[in-house]
């Protein structure tokens, strides 16, 4: 039995084709959509990259050791000192990890009381990870966010950036380094989602055959990334029909990022409301750590222990930034012949270099005018 409204649709069907009306409509819908099919091409947006663009520029200071960081226990009188700083471009990267050994030293002691010597990411996240295991914490620091190095990083993931030189790396830095690393990486995962304090960025690398990297990287990788600390889905060259870029070799990777200014308040601001105190103090000497009433010190000073505890081992490793105006817009980060940019929500991060034994902290103008001018080189060969 036939259906009159079904009989209706297909003889109007019918006439839409013959007429050449339904055709021209699939034709152009055809047309439409040629150009997006899996694996096409993406159109970034551009950096805008200008001088008068320029909001800030900052040179930072890493506390590299040749041994890497220092995570251990000392007698100083009658107080344990438990050693957390030295993490050279990986603070950052290592902080929850290092500050999880830490802790486990502080418990040996039985103290319950705490003080932690040094407010940048490691003292933050070692006063956060004692509080959890149930100490009293007390924060003792010559300052705080924004004027502390902490502030002046990165804040990229790199676990193994200026961590050791590879000559000194034993078995049991090895252990100590995937156990830090391991506790790191799931602590960040556990944070996203939490008003992008962290977040994941797909990041291309442009290979032009001018790539700096330092003499000893790739050895540093291979004595310490094992397959159980491989965490990064591995990056991919890719084919031109997915190169964003005119450059004819690029490789994609997605990448953990840090947005420094809140990371840095939700530490502090989580430190506090959970009972901690801050105080201003500054150290000259081991007696003015010995001073203290607790029994208990956790050294997270950084470049400062070099001072204070006389580690002649610490070396500054200078990193210029430069700051661009923020870009919304902006959800990705590139590098090329070893400078780099970083969208983040205090502004668009320009970086790369790397001064061993520089302690001046004032911005080179060439370092800025190099970074502008690789940057705009990308903008320019990046596809409409």
């Amino acid at each position: 039995m036939s259906h009159p409204r079904r009989d209706f649709i297909k003889k109007l069907s019918v006439a839409a084709i013959g007429s050449g009306v339904l055709g021209t409509s699939l034709s152009v819908q055809a047309s439409s959509y040629k150009n997006y099919h899996i694996h096409s091409r993406l159109k970034l947006p551009k950096v805008k990259v200008s001088e008068d663009r320029v909001i800030k520029e900052t040179v930072g200071l890493r506390p590299f050791r040749l041994s890497g960081p220092r995570v251990e226990s000392q007698q100083l009188g009658n107080k344990t000192i438990v050693h957390n700083y030295g993490h050279g471009g990986s603070g950052w990267s290592l902080s929850w990890g290092t500050a999880m050994i830490a802790a486990e030293l502080v418990q040996q002691t039985k103290a319950k009381q705490v003080a932690v010597m040094g407010c940048g990411v490691v003292g933050l996240a070692t006063a956060r990870t004692l509080q959890q295991k149930g100490h009293e914490v007390t924060i003792f620091t010559k300052d705080t966010y924004p004027n502390i190095t902490s502030a002046m990083a990165t804040g990229t993931w790199s676990p193994t950036s200026r961590l050791v030189h590879p000559s000194k790396v034993t078995p049991e830095f090895a252990d100590m380094y995937q156990k830090a690393c391991t506790h790191s990486y799931k602590t960040f995962q556990r944070l996203l989602g939490l008003n992008h304090v962290v977040d994941w960025m797909e990041n291309y690398r442009i290979h032009s055959g001018e790539e700096r990297r330092s003499d000893y990287a790739d050895e540093l990788r291979s004595k310490l990334v094992t397959p159980e600390v491989d965490f990064y889905p591995k990056a991919v060259q890719l084919p031109r029909k997915e190169n964003p870029f005119k450059y004819p070799t690029v490789s994609r990777s997605p990448t953990t990022i840090f947005n420094i200014p809140a990371y840095l308040k939700m530490l502090r601001d989580d430190f506090l409301l959970a009972g901690g105190k801050i105080e201003i103090k500054t150290f000259m000497k081991p007696e003015d750590v010995d001073a203290l009433p607790h029994k208990c010190v956790v050294n997270c000073t950084g470049l400062g222990a070099q001072e204070i505890f006389g580690d002649e081992e610490l070396m500054p490793v200078s990193g210029q930034l430069c700051f661009l105006i923020p870009q919304p817009e902006l959800t990705y980060r590139a590098n090329m012949g070893g400078v780099y940019f970083i969208p983040r929500e205090d502004g668009i991060m320009l970086g790369g270099n790397g001064i061993d034994g520089n302690w001046d902290t004032t911005p080179d103008p060439l370092v800025k005018e190099k970074y502008l001018s690789t940057v705009a080189e990308m903008m320019k060969n990046l596809r409409a």
